[in-house]
């Protein structure tokens, strides 16, 4: 697995996997934008299941849009961006007795610990960790646990399909990386980023480039977004002495969404939207079409 928490080279030919199918996007960075966007249904029986919480995707699956991204680009497709769902994988901010180490001692501890706090998992999991700021003395540390043969599953379809991964990601650690120096900008101070897709709703804290509190979990129809926000903000204020948010940006991925319409903040909820880019005129009539391509497009623009 490629490591989001680094600075890799992102090609801007992202594949957004989905639960029904995969969108395909070519990024320009000037101005701001999407030089193509596609969807493509997965083909009858080519995306099974792997495990309960995620599809095992095969070449069949993405051919047709690897396809036409070919086509599209003049043949010019040999790397490529992968993001997945939230869903398919667990992301979570872990406290640690002591401070992580880069080495496979820390990612031991990491799997130890993982093993108490997520006992319905099974089978092998592939780790990215990035340490958190100690701002209330712990040692904490924001990991994605995927299942191994799902990320294997999806290096292999594209590596089958004559395409190399040059990053590979959850939609919000894509989100937050790329969109954090420009939120960072906006906010002038500390910001929350809420990301709400149909099996995942993710709570995050910034201050600059770095996340400084995050929350994960399936979003319920009757659940009460105001009260979780409260709670974390508490967590914010009373646990991390958090001086108060000066933003709040929301990119909601549910049709009719209303994570803009949150009270419990401080400050009024604003939806991310292409005037933070200086993005073409289509920039959000696209995004509004396939709300998945915020992400993609994140993942690009964040490494110019």
């Amino acid at each position: 697995m490629k490591l989001p928490f680094f600075a890799p080279v992102v090609p801007p030919h992202v594949f957004c996997l989905l639960e029904d199918g995969v969108t395909y996007a070519r990024i320009r960075r000037q101005p701001a934008g999407f030089e193509e966007a596609r969807h493509f249904r997965y083909p009858g029986q080519s995306a099974g299941k792997e495990t309960p919480e995620a599809p095992s995707l095969t070449r069949e699956a993405i051919a047709e849009a690897v396809k036409a991204a070919r086509a599209l680009s003049g043949g010019h497709l040999t790397r490529a961006s992968v993001l997945f769902p939230d869903a398919w994988a667990k992301v979570l901010a872990v406290e640690l007795e002591a401070p992580i180490t880069a080495d496979q001692a820390g990612t031991d501890v990491l799997l130890w610990k993982l093993k108490k706090l997520l006992p319905q998992s099974s089978g092998e999991l592939a780790l990215l960790h990035n340490a958190m700021p100690a701002l209330d003395g712990e040692n904490r540390v924001l990991v994605v646990a995927t299942p191994r043969p799902t990320l294997d599953a999806i290096e292999r379809s594209f590596e089958e399909a004559g395409v190399r991964i040059g990053y590979l990601a959850p939609a919000s650690v894509a989100l937050f990386q790329g969109l954090a120096p420009t939120l960072a900008a906006a906010a002038s101070g500390d910001y929350a980023l809420l990301h709400r897709t149909d099996r995942a709703l993710s709570f995050l804290i910034g201050r600059g480039v770095q996340a400084i509190f995050f929350r994960q979990r399936p979003p319920e129809e009757d659940e009460d977004h105001d009260r979780e926000a409260r709670l974390s903000l508490s967590y914010y204020v009373e646990r991390l002495k958090g001086p108060g948010l000066a933003a709040v940006f929301v990119h909601d991925e549910r049709s009719g969404g209303s994570l803009e319409n949150l009270a419990s903040f401080p400050v009024t909820p604003t939806k991310v939207t292409g005037r933070l880019f200086e993005a073409d005129p289509e920039f959000d009539e696209r995004v509004a079409a396939r709300p998945e391509l915020l992400a993609g497009f994140a993942a690009v623009y964040g490494q110019r």
